[in-house]
């Protein structure tokens, strides 16, 4: 895929991934902002005991009341329910299907990156798949102890670097000098150890971007085939 057909699924899978739950209220906060409550028909006096109907005998039955009752009237305003989907989660249902069809690090990075999902879950997923990735490629060279803690914190903000610049356009790249201050290491000590495993990690979360989003227009074009077909 080119630049173009990239971003026109990020595009996609942006809109697919919004959260649209906020439309309607739910029957609490309905509730909480405007009680429907009609105190005329059940005043609000403590009825510490209601007589029930078919009582045996001339003796009608009779228990405690717990609470007061109260008479609420219906939230719905519309004479017709809402659509249980809107046209818009309707219309991106196939892209949804799509990144649910990925596999568990590629759906983390795309919910994280292009879904703005921040459970810890999806972050630890994508973050131990790239740092599996890495330890492959160091067989036979292997690195200090201190080295590897400070390489596991780069790991993470790789990742926020790689989403956020595919969300920005304007982002500015973390300079070398600020990279070594925030490694706490000298300028020559992070272009000599860290720097190549800097741009390592980088170029796997951009590899597994351009995996995930090829994996989801392929599963896209797949079901809407088979909705011509029908």
């Amino acid at each position: 895929m080119n630049s173009q057909e990239l971003e026109y699924v990020r595009i996609e899978v942006r809109h697919a991934l919004k959260n649209l739950s906020g439309g309607t209220k739910g029957q609490l906060e309905a509730f909480s902002e405007h009680p429907p409550a009609d105190k005329n028909k059940h005043p609000r006096r403590h009825l510490h005991k209601v007589v029930l109907d078919g009582g045996e005998g001339s003796k009608p039955s009779v228990v405690n009341a717990l609470t007061t009752p109260v008479y609420v009237l219906e939230t719905r305003s519309r004479r017709r329910p809402f659509p249980p989907m809107h046209d818009v989660e309707f219309y991106y249902a196939p892209w949804r299907r799509a990144v649910n069809a990925l596999e568990e690090h590629q759906q983390a990075w795309v919910r994280y990156c292009y879904g703005f999902d921040l459970n810890f879950r999806y972050q630890t997923l994508m973050c131990q798949y790239v740092w599996d990735e890495f330890q492959k490629c160091l067989v036979e060279r292997k690195l200090q102890s201190r080295v590897v803690k400070k390489l596991i914190g780069l790991v993470w903000l790789a990742a926020q670097e790689v989403a956020a610049s595919r969300n920005n356009g304007t982002y500015q790249e973390y300079a070398g000098a600020a990279l070594a201050r925030m490694m706490s290491v000298d300028r020559s000590t992070w272009l000599r150890v860290y720097a190549p495993h800097w741009a390592k990690f980088k170029g796997a979360f951009n590899t597994l971007d351009y995996a995930a989003l090829h994996n989801i227009i392929r599963h896209e074009q797949i079901e809407g085939s088979k909705v011509l077909e029908m």
